[in-house]
């Protein structure tokens, strides 16, 4: 079944008539290829195709990449994608990738997406044929199957739910807490706005005249803006005031203190610090104001979800994206060595280097 906001994108196999960005070409040989199979009241189909890893990764949530995977992980038609060795292709030594597409799974695949790891089943070649110095054997080749066929988990083949490779993108905002401070070093900032380099040298100089009067005194945030109208207003060598020189002098002379109350708007509502903007990708199953409490709070205890920044075809805050990250689910940590081995090693290299020169100089 479609979800509620794949039918809102109207995103069907075969097109992308409404991806945010266009994605690449492989993401849309696998629409292409999922357009190709037999229709599920006929019995359905299955397909394979090999990729580089990019269809896995690349674009981030709302772009064209991620879209075409959320379209093929919600409805679940994706079966298995193996890892492949490198070398093993002419021209390329990069890694690539098995995808195996269903329109009809069985019922224990159903939801569930298998991981299966095959980049250690190899065996070099006797003589390497430009980038491809590796084959899989007959025997490799069978177990890669084997595990497929089985469906069943192990270190080298994971069972992983559809929504597992989900997360919502959220943005996460910090009050502005600035005062606006009239100093030298302002006047250096200000040289460097764009806004402020369009005035003539005349206007320079005026508006430079008359900040100086306000030298190392402090204001409120909101001063520059009433402090800029008057002016303008009563001397028209200023020139015409436009948003881009208000925001141009504020970024010169703003100075950021954390000790002072967040700036209020003139809605009365909180202003956000856009230099302290982040954004955070929440895994779907974890709710956005638990993440923030428990991954964000303790290290900014001011900060806060931004409601308004969400996809207008999807329920919730954030944009939700896929991605399929291997490295992440097959990593195995593997502890630093020990101090005192890589120091003898160290030493031995300083006396090996120490003997070599003594056998130059004598």
């Amino acid at each position: 079944m479609w979800s509620k906001s794949t039918r809102n994108r109207s995103l069907k196999a075969g097109s992308a008539q409404s991806c945010p960005v266009s994605a690449t070409a492989q993401c849309f040989f696998l629409l292409h290829l999922l357009s190709k199979l037999e229709d599920p009241e006929k019995g359905g189909g299955r397909a394979a195709i090999v990729l580089s890893g990019s269809p896995l990764f690349n674009g981030s949530a709302g772009q064209g990449e991620s879209e075409i995977r959320r379209h093929l992980l919600e409805n679940d038609v994706v079966e298995a994608i193996i890892a492949l060795p490198q070398e093993i292709f002419f021209r390329t030594g990069i890694g690539t990738y098995i995808w195996i597409l269903s329109n009809k799974k069985p019922e224990h695949r159903k939801g569930k997406v298998q991981l299966i790891n095959a980049t250690e089943m190899y065996e070099p070649l006797r003589k390497s044929e430009g980038n491809k110095r590796r084959k899989i054997s007959d025997d490799q080749i069978r177990e890669i199957v084997a595990m497929y066929s089985d469906c069943e988990p192990s270190k080298q083949s994971l069972i992983m739910d559809a929504q597992d490779f989900g997360y919502r993108r959220i943005k996460v905002l910090r009050p502005l807490r600035k005062k606006i401070v009239i100093s030298d070093e302002g006047f250096e900032k200000l040289a460097e706005e764009k806004a402020w380099a369009k005035r003539s040298e005349e206007q320079q100089s005026a508006w430079t005249d008359l900040l100086r009067e306000e030298m190392n005194s402090e204001h409120d945030w909101h001063w520059v803006e009433s402090f800029a109208k008057d002016a303008a207003k009563k001397d028209t060598a200023l020139g015409k005031l436009d948003a881009a020189l208000i925001k141009s002098l504020r970024a010169a002379f703003g100075v950021r203190d954390p000790e002072l109350k967040p700036v209020i708007d003139k809605k009365g509502k909180v202003t956000p610090d856009d230099d302290m903007t982040d954004f955070e990708n929440v895994p779907l199953a974890t709710d956005i104001q638990d993440y923030l409490a428990t991954e964000v709070l303790p290290h900014a205890e001011d900060a806060y979800i931004d409601e308004t920044y969400k996809d207008e075809a999807d329920e919730g805050v954030g944009i939700v994206g896929y991605e399929i990250n291997f490295n992440r689910y097959f990593y195995e940590y593997q502890p630093p060595r020990d101090l005192e081995e890589i120091d003898a090693e160290l030493n031995a290299v300083e006396e090996r280097i120490a003997a070599m020169l003594a056998e130059v100089t004598e």
